[in-house]
């Protein structure tokens, strides 16, 4: 089974600390994805695609209509601060 039929995508945040962001992805278990809504998908645990990612994140089109989807359901809490309720 992939991620994309294993978990929900869910909104981030769209003005959020990038630093303390990353920080926490780090202690993440597994892959966190950000999707755009054009199908594109950065495995944020990537440092080439945290770079990408902080590119979107100065575009607010491209960054608000992207969305998170984790590898595991645990990492959510990790990451919760950032993500749209």
């Amino acid at each position: 089974m992939s991620v994309r039929e294993r978990s929900e995508l869910m909104k981030i945040k769209k003005d959020i600390d990038m630093l303390e962001f990353l920080k926490a992805l780090k202690e993440c278990s597994g892959n966190v994805f950000f999707e755009t809504s054009e199908g594109d998908c950065l495995a944020l645990k990537s440092t080439l695609s945290q770079y990408i990612f902080c590119s979107i994140a100065n575009e607010p089109k491209l960054f608000s209509n992207g969305s998170l989807r984790f590898d595991h359901e645990a990492d959510v809490s990790l990451l919760l601060p950032w993500i749209e309720e």
